[in-house]
């Protein structure tokens, strides 16, 4: 099952971004370059996803997935 967000870096062709949760490690909230908070959602093989998404709206979305 994949959970979709909105991703928060631009510049791809578009804003949206699946993630399986079966690969998830973590979740915590960042600041991005422009100083705005964001959710950074960190997976096996130090892969890191930062989405717009709230941080507790992730959690419960990657935990509802199971």
């Amino acid at each position: 099952m994949l959970v979709y967000f909105t991703n928060s870096y631009k510049g791809n062709v578009s804003d949206s971004i699946a993630i399986n949760p079966a690969h998830v490690i973590s979740v915590f909230e960042v600041l991005n370059e422009e100083d705005d908070e964001v959710t950074a959602i960190y997976g096996i093989g130090n892969n890191t996803w930062t989405v717009e998404e709230k941080y507790l709206d992730v959690v419960a979305r990657l935990n509802q997935a199971d």
